[in-house]
């Protein structure tokens, strides 16, 4: 049974998620002017590759179990979480899972080295039954300077120029849903005395990708 990859899925991972999809916060709040130069390294537009839908090779054969389809799920999931392409592998508390409404198992996804877990609880057959849908919540959230990077150029740079970001390590775990303590910028124009102004916003990790917040 295959798990296609959308909000109906995985409904509340949506909500505890605070809605579903990565991307930059469309308000800003104008903060004055830094005298001091700006800090961060320059961002420009990422690799296609970077920003391409998550491809985990290869997928469960037709018929496989359904631990097998939910262990693929969840590593597709962690990649696009983390925001950038990376290799992943995955292991379940247990060698099976009943496609009945209740039945939990947690499993472990580790992408670049870092681990996130995932406690699964099926929630039952869905669009008549032609899907599985289940519940599931990551244990911590994942930054990736790729991944960071490329959401905030596709999100701001229509917003300004001198986009920049904090060095960021290439992987790390953080808290899911809070500041990371990074941060990335652009410089615009103040609508109140057109001088030049930097917008600075806060990087936070959903499940289902960067975001940022200003």
């Amino acid at each position: 049974m295959k798990f296609p990859y959308s909000c109906a899925l995985v409904l509340a991972a949506c909500a505890l998620a605070a809605g579903c999809g990565g991307g930059s916060s469309s308000s800003a709040k104008e903060k004055p002017a830094a005298e001091e130069a700006p800090s961060g390294h320059p961002v420009s537009a990422p690799d296609p590759a970077t920003t391409a839908s998550p491809v985990i090779r290869p997928s469960p054969r037709d018929g496989a179990p359904l631990i097998e389809e939910l262990k693929y799920d969840l590593r597709e999931r962690t990649v696009k979480m983390a925001g950038a392409p990376g290799r992943t592998s995955a292991a379940c508390d247990r060698p099976s899972v009943a496609a009945a409404k209740g039945s939990k198992v947690t499993c472990t996804v580790t992408y670049e080295g870092v681990k996130v877990t995932w406690p699964v609880t099926i929630q039952g057959p869905s669009m008549g039954g032609l899907t599985l849908s289940y519940q599931a919540e990551p244990s911590v959230g994942i930054v990736t300077a790729k991944g960071a990077a490329a959401d905030f150029w596709a999100n701001n740079h229509d917003s300004g120029t001198d986009l920049r970001c904090d060095d960021m390590p290439a992987v790390k775990q953080v808290p899911l849903g809070q500041k990371t303590g990074y941060r990335c910028s652009y410089l615009t124009k103040s609508s109140i005395d057109g001088k030049p102004l930097r917008v600075p916003m806060d990087l936070i990790v959903r499940s289902t990708g960067p975001y940022f917040r200003a």
